[in-house]
């Protein structure tokens, strides 16, 4: 797969699994382009139309933490209700050590027919996870298990 933007497939990182890294200039642009990511993973984003919207609401003291349980709520829509999300607008804030993070998702039911398909995700691994701020901006690695 080609660079997207705010994120990259890590094609030879892990053997059985996939891997992404994803880049923004603050956290909710890291959360946003990291839920892009996934989305990708699971479904040519360009195939579904933002029919559905589901919002999201998590807070965690632990970023990382964040990050992971996130992306495994958006991995659990797939699989309880056939739900992608392609599209996300994420923003995450911080008050006296406690991250909050509120998401607007839009996607589609999972037609085989209409929807190009691509991996099953079953979940965001904590497998050589990275979460960090590099100079002025955000940066996570994420190994997928599929």
């Amino acid at each position: 797969m080609a660079k997207q933007t705010g994120y990259k497939f890590l094609e030879k990182f892990v053997t059985a699994d996939m891997a992404f890294e994803a880049y923004g200039s603050d956290l909710s642009e890291l959360f946003t382009n990291a839920a892009s990511a996934v989305a990708a993973a699971m479904v040519d984003p360009k195939s579904m139309a933002p029919k559905i919207k589901k919002a999201i609401k998590m807070q965690n003291r632990e970023l990382p933490n964040l990050m992971i349980d996130f992306l495994n709520e958006i991995i659990y829509y797939k699989d309880a209700e056939s739900i992608l999300f392609p599209k996300a607008s994420v923003k995450v804030t911080e008050s006296n050590g406690l991250y909050k993070l509120a998401a607007d998702l839009a996607g589609d039911k999972i037609d085989f027919a209409k929807h190009k398909v691509e991996a099953d995700v079953k979940s965001a691994t904590w497998h050589m996870f990275e979460l960090q701020k590099k100079g002025k901006s955000w940066y996570t690695r994420v190994v997928l298990d599929i």
